[in-house]
Parts: C-alpha cells; structure tokens; sequence
C-alpha cells in the first residue's frame, strides 16, 4: 500500500515551478522531491543515518520511491516534514505512459507485500541462527585448545572463518535496521557483530552500502563496483573516472592494465584477500570520516576483535602455523564475496538517468540466485538481490516469500527478472568479466597501434 502524501504545515501553500526548482539547485540548496513535495535538507543531511552522499545522490530528483523503500513509516509520515518548504508545480514529474504503469504496479506490488505481513520479523529465525554461530565459534575454539595436530588447528580456521560469514547476514540486516527496527539497538547489534566479533565497522558498511543501494552498478558513484586494478565491471573505468565515494580519480595504471585483461581468472584468488581489504576500508573510516555517530564504541569493538583474535593465534606452536591459521580463515569468508559480487558484476553498468523508475533500475542491475529452500542457511536469504533491492526493509527470511509477487509484477510491466542458479551465476560474472577484459585488451592494442600513451576516452 502506497504511503500517504506528505501534508504542509502552512496554510497558504508555496508552489515552486521546475525552474525555480532547478535554480535553487544550482545555488547550492540541498532540495529533493517527495510525492510532489518539495524538501529542503541542508542543514539535516550531515545528521542522516545513512551518510550525506545517500542523499546527495537524490538531491533535484524525485525521491518518493527511495524514501518509501528505505525508511519506515514514521520517516516520511512525519519526521520528513519537518523539512517541508513547498509545492512541486511540475505535474509531469514521471513522462512517459510506461514509468506510470511501472510506478503503479511497483505501489500495488508494495502494497501486496504489505497485506502479506512480509515486513514482519521473525524472531525465531534469529534464535535458530544465533545457534549455529554460537556452534560454530564453539568448533573453532575447542579443535584450537585442544587440537594435537596440523589439521585440528586448520580445522578450526575453517569454522572460524565459517562463523565470519555467517555473521555477516545478521550485521547485514542490523545495518539495515531490520532487525528491532530502533536505531540505536540495531545499530549497537551491529556493532558486536561486525566490530567485536568481525573486526570490521558496521558505520563504514552503513555509509557504502546505502550509497549502493541508491546508485546500483553506477560506475562513477557506486563503490560496490569499483574495485581497480584488479577488476573493471565496465569500459569506463579506462577513462580515470572520478568517485563520487572515495573523492578521488581512480586511475587506470599500469597495474590496472596489467591485472584487468585476467581479471576472469583473477576472480576467485583476488576475493580469497577479500576480507583484508575490508579491514583497512574500516579502519579509514574510523579515523577519517566526518561522520562517524559511534566511532569510539566501534574503534573498542575493533580493538577487541585484534585483542580475542591474537589470544586464539597465541596458542598455535609456531610461526607457520599462525601464517596458515590467519590466511584459511580469511580465505574461506571468500565465498561470501561471491555471494555479494555474484548479483551484481554481471548485470548493466550503464546509466540511464533519474527518468528511469526505481524499481525498473533495481531489477536490471540486479540478479537473484535461485536454490533450494534447505539452502537459505548458506547464502543467508540474500540470494534474493532483486527483492532485497526492491524492498530494503523486508526480512531476509521472507523474501523467499515475496519471490511470486515479484515474478507477477515482472510479467505485469514486462521488466525481466534476472534470476539464475549458483553455477549459471558464476558462469554469468565470469563472462562479463572476460568479456571486459577482451574489450580493454583491444583498447589496449589499438592505442598501442597508434602510438597514443593512453587509452582515449569516449
């Protein structure tokens, strides 16, 4: 079910034509579109929980499904409106016949999810995998103290690493705010899971992560996909573009044009260091940020990860051990960077402007991987990219369920649902990524056949 429109706090109406809309956006004034509505958020956008570049991303657009899809009710019932400044006087702010049907159909959609009570959480499935972390943490501790030999201590490795990916589903949803839906205790869940037992900061995820759900596979903007000199997802990236994320050109060196022409084989080796590169990702954010709501808790918590996570290396015998105990550990989260890469390094990197409809957006640079149900456990429900794009909010638990509505409003809108299984999926990544690879290498021999010292841009 649709949201209700927002209400004006004046009696006499201000209505802003698209020009004085668009001239206040030149002077700098931070202005967005809510249901018709103008919003001025200026002075708030710092305080936002989900980093100012989330919202800088929306300013002079209209940003009703956005709004809708990732706060809660009391976000743009009320509290929205305290930044309320006027009429939007453009009545055409979807053009064409083929946005509305999709804007329509993406409302009836949300409002079947509603009916369904798809937005609810479950806490039993919490309790079932609190479990197994507890379990699994358990397996590494013991075959560490008590193990005689090589494998008992590589065994444990193992689990330690099984405990770190399973983690991260449930820091996921805390960074989501889905799990108690208050921000400060889903916000504190997220910083024991990440910070304390992952040695990672849930404020540095919250920040990259929203500004990725806003600018899916937007090569200049989402840092997602920007992953040079290992990886290129799209020709743009020979161009030196500019990150709106990092603040910086990312330039295609020469390291990059040694790697990206084998990134198709560079794939699964580079993703097994991962989750090192997501420490010093960390720990920058930490000590650089501008905005950074709880950074001496998570700094402590990370601290203490360094702590708890030296005392397990501390009993292994020797040197070579340790070495092998820290690398299986981190190399076998590698497979949760699959999972988060697999839904999104194959799909469209191409821009098509803020004309297209969110839900249209999401679904095309987005991809589902589709397996059984006993299977949920592995992939933590989020094998559902699509539908968790489409509907942040929802439990991971119950996007399973909203699997055939989705599929209904594909067929409805004829938008395709990209959707295959785990090895397809792979296959899908691996060819987009050779396919890059190919495109750049040619680039390569026809800037060389022409005696130019870089790659020209389009």
């Amino acid at each position: 079910m649709a949201p209700p429109l927002a209400e004006s706090h004046s009696l006499e109406k201000k209505h802003l034509t698209k020009e004085e809309f668009q001239r206040r956006i030149r002077n700098g004034q931070s202005l967005i579109i809510y249901n018709k509505k103008v919003y001025r958020l200026d002075k708030w956008i710092k305080y936002h929980p989900g980093g100012s570049l989330a919202i800088q991303h929306m300013v002079g657009k209209d940003a009703t499904d956005e709004i809708n899809a990732f706060h809660p009710s009391n976000v743009y019932q009320k509290q929205i409106h305290n930044f309320y400044i006027a009429e939007y006087s453009e009545n055409n702010l979807k053009a064409t016949q083929e946005q509305k049907t999709i804007e329509l159909a993406y409302q009836r959609l949300e409002g079947k999810i509603q009916k369904n009570n798809l937005y609810k959480c479950n806490y039993i499935n919490y309790a079932y995998e609190c479990s197994r972390y507890i379990l699994l943490i358990t397996i590494a501790w013991v075959l560490l103290l008590y193990g005689t030999s090589t494998m008992h201590y590589m065994t444990s490795a193992f689990f330690l690493g099984a405990f770190w990916h399973q983690l991260a589903f449930t820091a996921h949803d805390a960074g989501h705010n889905g799990i108690t839906h208050n921000l400060l205790v889903d916000s504190l869940i997220g910083i024991f899971l990440a910070n304390f037992c992952g040695g990672l900061s849930i404020g540095w995820w919250k920040r990259s992560h929203y500004v990725h759900h806003i600018v899916t596979n937007d090569p200049e903007h989402d840092p997602d996909i920007q992953h040079l000199p290992f990886f290129a997802v799209s020709t743009k990236f020979v161009e030196n573009i500019y990150s709106s994320y990092y603040k910086r050109t990312l330039p295609f060196d020469g390291f990059a044009k040694f790697f990206i022409p084998f990134q198709h084989y560079l794939y699964y080796p580079v993703l097994c260091f991962g989750r090192f590169n997501l420490y010093f990702l960390s720990i920058h954010h930490l000590s650089t940020s501008d905005h950074a709501p709880f950074r001496k808790l998570e700094s402590i918590g990370m601290i203490f990860f360094g702590v708890w996570f030296s005392y397990m290396l501390s009993y292994l015998p020797s040197w070579k051990l340790i070495i092998a105990y820290i690398l299986i550990s981190h190399m076998v989260t590698m497979i949760l960077h699959v999972q988060i890469t697999l839904s999104h390094f194959g799909m469209s990197t191409e821009v098509l402007g803020p004309e297209e409809p969110f839900p249209a957006k999401m679904m095309r640079t987005s991809m589902d991987v589709d397996c059984p149900w006993w299977m949920d456990w592995f992939h933590g429900g989020l094998q559902y990219q699509v539908i968790h794009h489409l509907f942040p909010r929802v439990p991971r638990h119950n996007l399973r369920a909203c699997q055939p509505f989705v599929r209904e409003f594909c067929k409805e809108t004829g938008i395709t649902y990209n959707i295959y299984g785990f090895v397809k999926g792979n296959e899908v990544v691996l060819s987009a990524l050779k396919d890059i690879a190919n495109q750049v290498e040619l680039l390569s021999r026809v800037a060389k056949s022409h005696g130019e010292r870089h790659f020209p841009c389009d």
